[in-house]
């Protein structure tokens, strides 16, 4: 009877995490594959063997627009660096229509020859100048490899690739119950606290990625403390 008993609780046990597993698929939730294991140091390795721009072109469920943008300004080669923290913009970065996500296109709108008071939303960075959308995407590849392994507790500025003086992104590791890495987390920010979506990828030079689903806007001089 015994016997009986615990093998219909096994038999319940399959069942119920088989709808569970269902479920999360069926709500859209994708699970997350774990990168591959590495029995030396004990923990799943982070290291993708590729360069960044390798690892936008792998993913276009992801990078479609940013793949296209950084075509559009010749900037293959940024991507392929060594010592660098790429801040990689998924797509929702751009075009998401969330009320409160403020994406890129939304906030940046095109002048309408036809209709000055209807402005065009791109879908697309080709329809910016190439200049904007190169200082935009160097802005968002900070110099030196962040992480979690060096990353303060605390906001600090590191200077970007972009040419302008005020071109400094924030970042700082977050240490509570739902550990982060926090960008630009500095007053007059459009978007307080903006997290990552994956930290800590690893390219095969020995850069990072963190992908992002909120642009980062630069800092002003005031806020720099700049004078």
């Amino acid at each position: 009877m015994k016997k009986i008993l615990s093998d219909i609780r096994l038999i319940l046990l399959i069942c119920v995490s088989g709808i569970a597993f269902t479920g999360c698929e069926l709500g859209g939730l994708d699970l997350q594959e774990p990168f591959e294991y590495d029995y030396e140091t004990g923990t799943y390795s982070n290291e993708t063997k590729m360069t960044a721009w390798q690892f936008i072109q792998a993913r276009p469920d992801l990078f479609s627009i940013l793949k296209e943008g950084i075509e559009y300004a010749g900037l293959q080669s940024s991507f392929e660096q060594a010592d660098c923290t790429y801040l990689l913009l998924a797509d929702k970065a751009f075009n998401s229509t969330g009320e409160t996500d403020m994406a890129y296109f939304s906030t940046h709108p095109l002048p309408n020859p036809n209709d000055p008071a209807t402005p065009i939303i791109p879908e697309t960075l080709t329809l910016y100048p190439v200049d904007q959308v190169k200082e935009l995407l160097l802005y968002h590849i900070a110099k030196g490899a962040w992480t979690w392994s060096n990353l303060p507790a605390s906001p600090t500025w590191y200077n970007t690739y972009a040419t302008a003086d005020t071109a400094r992104v924030n970042m700082y590791l977050l240490k509570d119950r739902d550990p982060n890495i926090v960008f630009n987390n500095f007053d007059g920010h459009y978007k307080l606290t903006v997290k990552a979506r994956t930290t800590n990828l690893k390219t095969k030079e020995g850069s990072y990625m963190h992908v992002l689903e909120s642009w980062l806007n630069r800092p002003t001089k005031l806020q720099l403390g700049i004078y």
